[in-house]
């Protein structure tokens, strides 16, 4: 939680015409526990600043905004020249908004946000360690590329004055933000096949009904309702995976066409079986013919532009 200090300054601070300014900066050399159901990842990092105002302490009013919980170990402080240094490691949980729209070809970007605590952009101003500040070259996740790794700075304006009865309720405080942020790439292909062969599968089998007679009801309906069956299951099962989405994922899309394609299997088949009772076989049989090809076409061309858009 981010408290804010509303106190008063020293003369001399209140007399500053300008806000000190502290250069941060960050080396990533942990990322691990990516936890998609629970909106979070871990990440270890080192952090450093440079300044000069000896008053300051951007150390110990360290605030990682964006975790739900971090902790600081081995905080140095160090003085070169005119110089200031400070630095110390932290271990943080990230509350990530994960964005499962195109999974599994999915991009997610990951930000750290690093405030002070107890000095807003009137005392103190970050600037971003570009140069110094990268992750490490053994960082790896399984299945992901890491990449454009950058840090930039804003100023968050706070819309409240906390209830402070000293200052005014429209009088809002801005704080200098550091946001340190990379992509990580899914590596897809393999997984997207792993994930859905058997929703595939289900709706093949759903279409070489269209080889069995009509007449052998058991075979020609049954095996369609079993595939129904089997691709609920899928879905159950990957969505069991991800974070709960008001949003249309590639995961529905697939799912969805899927239903539509085996019941249309179901339908076309009580039509052949129609067309049998009332003797008119050849019609059952050219109808099934037309629909195995029909079906199977479309099927494939719907599914390839669905997940090609989303490459």
């Amino acid at each position: 939680m981010l408290f804010l200090s509303f106190g008063s300054a020293s003369a001399n601070e209140q007399n500053k015409p300008y806000p000190d300014t502290v250069r941060v900066g960050v080396y990533i050399f942990s990322l691990f526990n990516l936890d998609f159901p629970g909106d979070k990842l871990n990440a270890d990092f080192y952090v450093w600043y440079n300044y000069k105002d000896t008053t300051l302490k951007p150390a110990g009013s360290f605030e990682l905004v964006n975790s739900t919980e971090f902790s600081k170990i081995g905080q140095s402080d160090q003085k070169f020249d005119t110089v200031n240094y400070s630095t110390f490691r932290c271990n943080s949980v990230i509350k990530q908004d994960w964005d499962v729209s195109n999974f599994p070809f999915d991009k997610q970007t990951i930000e750290l946000e690093i405030e002070d605590i107890d000095n807003d952009v009137s005392k103190l101003v970050f600037v971003p360690d570009i140069a110094g500040s990268k992750i490490d070259k053994d960082v790896h996740l399984d299945g992901w590329e890491i990449k454009d790794f950058g840090m930039k700075v804003v100023d968050h304006t706070y819309e409240s004055n906390y209830g402070d009865p000293s200052i005014p309720r429209d009088e809002y405080s801005a704080y200098s933000r550091v946001i340190v942020y990379f992509t990580i790439q899914r590596e897809g292909t393999g997984l997207f096949f792993k994930l859905f062969v058997g929703l595939f599968i289900s709706v093949l089998i759903s279409i070489m009904t269209f080889f069995i007679n009509p007449i052998d009801l058991d075979p020609r309906f049954g095996l369609p309702v079993g595939a129904i069956f089997a691709a609920i299951a899928s879905e159950y099962v990957i969505s069991s995976t991800l974070p709960q989405n008001q949003r249309l994922t590639l995961v529905d899309i697939l799912h969805v066409i899927s239903f539509i394609y085996i019941f249309i299997c179901i339908v076309i088949s009580a039509i052949s079986l129609h067309l049998i009772k009332h003797e008119n076989e050849k019609a059952s049989r050219k109808l099934d013919w037309y629909s195995f090809y029909g079906v199977t076409v479309t099927y494939l061309i719907i599914v390839l532009y669905f997940v090609l858009s989303r490459l």
